[in-house]
């Protein structure tokens, strides 16, 4: 199979693009825009952002997981993690309960409330990730997946 070569400028030949097209970084940016716009607006009847479902749902995994530990996950800071967690607890799809070791320390904790829009949520991603990736082979999207966990497992964490 011929690997044919993909440009930006097919869709606006009338601009110059001057080696632009090469920068990765522009890539992966407007990529990830199209991902999280387009799944932000599927995911606002149920009012949260990709973010918030991805702490619900490690939150769901995790019962008790500290807000440190999401922080780390996502290579963001703890109180970026906390604004989240924060709208997440308004709209009552989770609850921080203290430690019974470590008043001080609190856990995360999914409401019922949380589950039935995680579940929601999750067959929201699945349909938008399917649509939005059908130009890929299985192959393809596997590859995609292994490139991309390599970049973020090499990236320095927001501490360094």
């Amino acid at each position: 199979m011929a690997s044919e070569v993909l440009t930006r400028q097919s869709v606006t030949p009338e601009l110059v693009l001057d080696g632009l097209d090469s920068v990765l970084g522009l890539h992966i940016g407007t990529t990830n825009t199209l991902f999280v716009s387009r799944l932000e607006r599927q995911l606002e009847p149920l009012s949260v952002t990709p973010k918030q479902v991805a702490i619900l749902w490690l939150v769901n995994a995790n019962p008790g997981v500290k807000q440190t530990d999401l922080s780390r996950f996502f290579k963001i800071e703890r109180p970026t993690v906390h604004q989240f967690v924060r709208q997440l607890m308004r709209n009552g799809y989770l609850v921080n309960e203290p430690s019974k070791l470590d008043r001080r320390a609190g856990g995360l904790w999914v409401t019922e409330s949380g589950l039935i829009t995680l579940a929601e949520a999750r067959r929201v991603i699945v349909a938008h990730e399917d649509e939005l990736t059908a130009c890929l082979t299985v192959r393809e999207r596997s590859e995609l997946f292994r490139i991309l966990m390599k970049v973020y497992l090499s990236a320095p964490s927001k501490e360094g």
